[in-house]
C-alpha cells in the first residue's frame, strides 16, 4: 500500500493585477500619500469652524460687557441747529415748509484722555475704557443767518447747540456746556418721525444727541465760543468726529499698544516708542479735508460720524486676535500637513522601513490636534506662548512616533530638526504676514527640490523596470 502525500493548503492564486501594480512600489506610494495629504485637509475644516464658534463667543462677550457700560463710542463736538419755515413759491400761501440750518464751529478743538482697563467675561478679557473729553469750538452767528434760505423765517426759540455720541448708557456725568461762559442745560434728544405738520427740528446724526436751547442768537454778533466737557465709558473703540471746519484732536492714554483706525490717521504720535508709558496722539483735519460743507440746509450730521470715513478713532487692542492668528495658520494646514508627510515619505524610502496608511493618517490627525490646542491655549495666555506649547507637544510626539516606526532613534532626531523647521515656518508665516506669500512660496519649492534630490535614485517601478525601446 503506497503512502499518499498529504494535501497543503491551497495555493494563493495570483494576483491579475501584479503585472500593472508593483508590489512596493514607491511611485504608488508617493501617490497615495498626496492624496491622504488632501484628506487630512478635512480634519482642519472641522478646526475651522470651532473657531468660527469661538469667535462668536468673544463677539458675545463684547456685546454682553457692551450693553453694561457702552459699546465703540463714536463722538460728536457742538454743532448749532436753527430751524425756520418758509412759504413755497405756490398760490398756496398758506402751506409752510419746514427746514433746519446746520452751522459748523469755525475751529474746533477736542482733547481726551482714555483710561483703558481689562474686564473678564468668562475666558475673554475685554478692553474698556474711561474717558475725559473737553471740546472748544467757536462759531459765527453771521454764518448762520447767511446760511438761511431765501424767504426763510427763523425759528428763534427753537435754536440748540447739539452733541452726540454712540452709546448714552456710557455717560457717567452730566455734559457741562457753556456758551460764551454762561452754563447751558443739555436735554436728550428723543428719535421721533416728523410731526404732521411737517416741522421736525432734529437732525439726523447716526449718534444719540444731546441739546440745549440758545437765547441771544437772533442779536448774537461776536463770536460764539462754545466749551463742553464729558465723562463716558465704553469698550474697544474710541472715536471723535471732524466736528468743526477745521478739527484737532489731542488724545492721551495709558494703553501700549493702541491701533489707529478712522478716515484719518493721527499726524504724530508717541505708540510703540521704546520706553514710553501708554500713548499720546494728535490729529488735525482741515476744513477741505473734512469735505462737508461749513453751513448749509438739512445736513445730514451723519456724514460727520460716519465709521471709518472721516473720524478720528483708535482701537484698543494689545495684539491681533488668537482667532485671527489661528485663521491665518488654517489656511496653510494642506501645505503643512504634505510638508510633514513628505518628509515621513523621505523616511521610508531612505531608511527601508515601511509605513502603514494608517501610520500617515495618524500623523496628520496629530497635526489637526495642534490648531485645537493653539486655540485652546492662545485663548488664555496668547498667541506666542500658545504656539510655542502646541507646537512642541506636536514636534515631540510626532518625532517619538517617528523613532518608533523607522526603529532607530536616528530618524526620530532627523523628524524632530525637520519638523522644528516646519513649525518655525508656520510661526514666520504668522507674525510675517505681509511676507507670507513669498516665505510660503521658498518654503514649497525648497521642500519639492529636497524630495527630488532624496529620490533621484529610487527604483519608482518597485522592483519592475521601466519598459525600454523595442
Amino acid at each position: 500500500m503506497t503512502d499518499t502525500p498529504m494535501a497543503g493548503p491551497p495555493a494563493t492564486p495570483p494576483n491579475p493585477l501584479s503585472q500593472f501594480i508593483p508590489q512596493r512600489s514607491a511611485g504608488l506610494k508617493l501617490l497615495l500619500v498626496c492624496g491622504l495629504a488632501l484628506l487630512m485637509a478635512i480634519p482642519a475644516l472641522f478646526v475651522f469652524g470651532v473657531v468660527q464658534d469661538r469667535r462668536m463667543g468673544a463677539d458675545r462677550a463684547l456685546r454682553e460687557v457692551s450693553d453694561a457700560i457702552g459699546g465703540r463710542q463714536s463722538l460728536l463736538g457742538p454743532v448749532l441747529i436753527l430751524p425756520y419755515s418758509r412759504v413755497p413759491n405756490t398760490s398756496r400761501s398758506d402751506d409752510l415748509v419746514y427746514g433746519r440750518v446746520t452751522v459748523f464751529a469755525e475751529t474746533g478743538q477736542a482733547d481726551a484722555h482714555v483710561e483703558v482697563t481689562e474686564r473678564k467675561r468668562g475666558i475673554h478679557p475685554i478692553p474698556v475704557f474711561d474717558a475725559d473729553v473737553s471740546f472748544a469750538a467757536t462759531f459765527d452767528p453771521a454764518a448762520l443767518r447767511a446760511a438761511l434760505p431765501d424767504g426763510a423765517e427763523p425759528i428763534w426759540a427753537d435754536a440748540r447747540v447739539y452733541m452726540g455720541m454712540s452709546d448714552t448708557r456710557g455717560i457717567r456725568e452730566a455734559i457741562a456746556v457753556k456758551v460764551n461762559g454762561r452754563d447751558v442745560t443739555m436735554e436728550p434728544v428723543p428719535r421721533l418721525p416728523a410731526s404732521g405738520t411737517g416741522y421736525q427740528p432734529i437732525p439726523q446724526a447716526g449718534v444719540a444727541l444731546a441739546a440745549g436751547a440758545l437765547q441771544g442768537l437772533e442779536t448774537a454778533t461776536a463770536p460764539l465760543n462754545i466749551t463742553a466737557t464729558l465723562r463716558l465709558t465704553g469698550a474697544e473703540r474710541f472715536a471723535v468726529g471732524p466736528f468743526a471746519k477745521d478739527t484737532t484732536l489731542n488724545l492721551t492714554s495709558n494703553w501700549d499698544d493702541p491701533s489707529f483706525q478712522g478716515g484719518k490717521l493721527p499726524d504724530t504720535h508717541t505708540a510703540g516708542l521704546k520706553g514710553a508709558d501708554g500713548f499720546s496722539a494728535s490729529w488735525r483735519v482741515p476744513y477741505l479735508a473734512r469735505d462737508i460743507p461749513g453751513a448749509g440746509v438739512n445736513l445730514d450730521l451723519s456724514d460727520v460720524t460716519e465709521w471709518g470715513r472721516r473720524d478720528m478713532a483708535v482701537r484698543f487692542m494689545k495684539e491681533v486676535s488668537p482667532y485671527q492668528s489661528v485663521e491665518r495658520a488654517l489656511k496653510y494646514a494642506a501645505m503643512f500637513i504634505g510638508f510633514v508627510f513628505l518628509a515621513w515619505f523621505l523616511f521610508e524610502v531612505t531608511s527601508g522601513a515601511r509605513a502603514h496608511p494608517a501610520q500617515y493618517v495618524l500623523v496628520g490627525l496629530a497635526q489637526s490636534i495642534f490648531y485645537i490646542l493653539l486655540l485652546a491655549f492662545a485663548e488664555r495666555m496668547g498667541f506666542d506662548g500658545a504656539f510655542l506649547i502646541a507646537a512642541v507637544m506636536t514636534v515631540g510626539l510626532i518625532s517619538a512616533y517617528a523613532t518608533s516606526v523607522f526603529r532607530s532613534r536616528a530618524y526620530g532626531l532627523r523628524a524632530l530638526g525637520i519638523l522644528s523647521g516646519i513649525y518655525a515656518l508656520i510661526y514666520v508665516l504668522m507674525r510675517a504676514e505681509n511676507q507670507a506669500l513669498l516665505a510660503g512660496a521658498l518654503a514649497s519649492f525648497t521642500a519639492i527640490a529636497l524630495t527630488m534630490y532624496m529620490t533621484r535614485n529610487v527604483d519608482w517601478y518597485g522592483g519592475r523596470k521601466a519598459p525600454g525601446p523595442a
